[in-house]
């Protein structure tokens, strides 16, 4: 994770974003199937720009002090993917029987790059709001040296959404991520957090 400054750092000069496929598309032509999906499902760039937020992050909302927790976000697979472990202050989640508990909020993602489709994806859970997984997928803008993800949800019946989080680092050791709710093509930010390294 020590290595991941110099891989922001060099972003611009290398054109981390996802630009090319990882088999040129001639050689994929020339290989049988089976082979074609394992050299895609090899980690390469994309991947370890995710990696260069690997680690243990303090969050912070930026308006709403008691909005804080803990994310943790470590490499599974080699790095081709990333767990990433959220805990948040304590609040009234949904359980068993239609009661209400008592608990800290937490949530679980999936971090990766898919090579084929040539798009960050990530797939989110919580125990709080919602009973569906997301799934988004992203870009990277190299020059912004922003992650930015689109995703659609219906968490009331009937009411369907499109939202977009943005992921844009600072340096090293901070990155902020403001959430969006899009509608009729128009981004109003409704959330905004600042992430610092604790380790």
């Amino acid at each position: 994770m020590v290595l991941l400054v110099a891989i922001w750092a060099l972003a611009p000069a290398v054109g981390l974003a996802q630009v090319k496929p990882a088999v040129p598309a001639a050689k994929a032509n020339q290989t049988s199937p089976m082979q074609q999906m394992l050299d895609l499902s090899h980690p390469g760039p994309n991947h370890a720009l995710l990696g260069t937020l690997a680690g243990t992050w303090h969050f912070q909302d930026m308006k709403l002090a008691f909005v804080q927790g803990t994310l943790s976000r470590k490499p599974i697979y080699n790095g081709r993917f990333y767990m990433v472990e959220i805990i948040g202050g304590r609040l009234q989640v949904p359980v068993g029987g239609g009661r209400m508990q008592d608990e800290s909020y937490q949530g679980l993602q999936l971090e990766g790059y898919d090579n084929a489709q040539l798009k960050f994806v990530t797939t989110a859970i919580n125990n709080h709001i919602g009973s569906n997984t997301e799934l988004q997928t992203g870009t990277y803008d190299v020059a912004a040296k922003a992650l930015t993800y689109e995703w659609d949800s219906e968490l009331i019946q009937g009411q369907p959404k499109h939202n977009r989080r943005v992921l844009k680092m600072i340096d090293s050791n901070r990155y902020t991520e403001v959430y969006y709710d899009v509608q009729n093509g128009k981004a109003t930010p409704v959330r905004t957090l600042e992430y610092t390294r604790s380790n």
